[in-house]
């Protein structure tokens, strides 16, 4: 009997081994907040994703690019790796364009691929590939711990030291600019906000301020 118990211990280990394996294999092919090269990814505990696809081409003579491509993106759900997006700009809402996002790997690093059933406008000139039966690889470049990317919406919206802080403080982001979610309470998020030249800036801003997660 005591033969068969330490036995019957050592296969229970063995499977439970096994097992914790095979959980972290699966965890490790799955869509993670980051930065994929032209790509900006949030993906929160219940597996949402969020991000900010922007990529431009040609100069203005202004040191801007002449041409750029530039869409939200939301997904629900992932269901079998692939998750089905939706992507559009904000201000556009009615301009929407369907795809799925997957994870891939590019190299030996961790990746995403990206394809679009149809091309937002000025993409055509910088992006035109994210329509093609293949989509488009971008690797991973920087993990991070952010659980969504949203767009802000007023003209301004000022930053709090904290999310129970009485008043805000004079710094603020305005429309449009894309910021990474740290984390939620109530109605406050904590964002990251990097701008042009690199500099980034850290806050708590109303969830209001956000455009909505749906294009309508």
């Amino acid at each position: 009997m005591k033969g068969f118990n330490k036995t019957s211990i050592f296969f229970t280990l063995i499977l439970i081994f096994a097992f914790q394996i095979y959980v972290l294999a699966q965890n490790d092919k799955k869509v993670v907040s980051g930065e994929y090269e032209s790509l900006t990814l949030g993906v929160n505990s219940a597996g949402e994703l969020t991000g900010y696809f922007n990529e431009g081409t040609g100069d203005d003579g202004k040191g801007n690019p002449r041409f750029t491509c530039t869409f939200f993106i939301y997904g629900a759900k992932e269901t079998g790796g692939i998750y089905k997006i939706k992507t559009w700009y904000p201000e556009f809402p009615e301009e929407v364009v369907e795809g799925e996002l997957k994870f891939v790997k590019v190299g030996i690093k961790k990746g995403v691929n990206i394809k679009l059933d149809g091309e937002h406008g000025g993409c055509w000139n910088v992006a035109p590939v994210l329509k093609e039966e293949s989509g488009v690889d971008f690797s991973l470049s920087n993990e991070g711990i952010w659980e969504s990317v949203r767009m802000i919406s007023p003209k301004r919206a000022y930053l709090f030291k904290s999310f129970d802080a009485g008043a805000p403080q004079k710094i603020y982001v305005v429309k449009n600019d894309v910021v990474k979610v740290l984390q939620t309470k109530g109605d406050m998020a904590e964002i990251s906000y990097s701008n042009s030249r690199g500099k980034t800036t850290k806050g708590w801003i109303e969830k209001k301020e956000f455009y909505g997660l749906e294009p309508n």
